[in-house]
């Protein structure tokens, strides 16, 4: 076993661990700070710097794009069908629509496919909405949420306050001015040691440890958001393909089947789009995705 996938694997039980302990809030906080704000933003503009674009990926990518919304109506459809409320066809859209392809995704990429599918998993990550993910899955929680949301104002600076996605600007309109930055091949190399270990230290300290008890029926619509998530994700994203013409890389297919995104804790936590179906069904669909592809890949490995 390698001393990248050793280290990946060890971060997650560490993370539950040191949730554990004092001040654990303050702790992933500040760990997710870091992130955000350093290896980040460093992963996205080393790759943007470096990764070749060319048709075969442009289509790529585009059938990506088309197969995410195909998803979202999807995901939609199967919300007004089964949903009882609202708020629950507000978070079953966003569970079976929005991909954590970022803090997990990246990392169980690497996993399964090594180095020279991280620039892909980074483009997908920051490009398969075309705009930015968290923007979109915004407007979902508001308009299905009891909370009312926040000003203007505020969901403007927080989309500003984006190093991620300035750094992706910032690389592309180098390239585009033909300005060489030294030492990317480095950077990037380390961020894709790193990124491994960080992401899944991130998701130990992020994952809730309190039980919390579901009815059969919630279990019944959670399980149909996460078939849908799990499967029509690559499915839509093959159709799109054969349609566009693409030839896709077995990476996207991986990612267009990532697990329900972080951040949709926060969104139902913020917007009261039911949390307790939220979690059950983020938590449930992490788990999932992270014993299948780490046992995979210690077992190809």
């Amino acid at each position: 076993m390698s001393g990248q996938l050793l280290a990946t694997l060890v971060a997650l039980p560490v993370g539950l661990v040191v949730q554990r302990t004092y001040r654990s809030e303050h702790l992933r906080s500040r760990a997710w700070r870091i992130y955000f704000w350093t290896l980040a933003p460093l992963l996205v503009f080393s790759t943007f710097t470096l990764v070749h674009v060319d048709r075969a990926l442009l289509l790529a990518l585009a059938a990506a794009i088309l197969g995410t919304w195909i998803l979202a109506v999807g995901a939609y459809g199967y919300a007004r069908a089964v949903g009882r409320s609202r708020e629950e066809r507000g978070a079953l859209t966003l569970a079976a629509a929005w991909s954590n392809t970022g803090f997990v995704g990246i990392p169980l990429t690497q996993l399964a496919f090594g180095h020279p599918a991280l620039a892909l998993a980074v483009v997908y990550d920051r490009l398969a909405w075309l705009f930015p993910a968290t923007s979109l899955s915004v407007v979902v929680a508001r308009l299905h949420g009891r909370v009312p949301s926040a000003s203007g104002r505020c969901r403007r600076a927080a989309l500003l306050m984006n190093p991620p996605v300035w750094a992706a600007l910032v690389a592309v309109a180098l390239r585009a001015a033909s300005v060489h930055v030294p030492g990317m091949h480095s950077a990037q190399s380390w961020c894709g040691w790193a990124v491994g270990p960080a992401g899944f230290l991130l998701l130990g300290l992020a994952l809730p440890l309190q039980r919390v008890a579901h009815g059969s029926d919630d279990l019944g619509r959670a399980a149909g958001a996460l078939a849908l998530k799990f499967a029509g994700g690559p499915l839509t994203l093959f159709v799109a393909g054969r349609a566009l013409g693409a030839d896709i890389p077995p990476a996207f297919y991986l990612l267009a089947a990532m697990p329900c995104a972080f951040h949709l804790l926060v969104l139902a936590r913020v917007y009261d789009v039911r949390p307790a179906l939220m979690r059950l069904l983020v938590v449930g669909s992490n788990a999932i995705a992270v014993v299948a592809v780490s046992v995979g890949a210690a077992i190809v490995r």
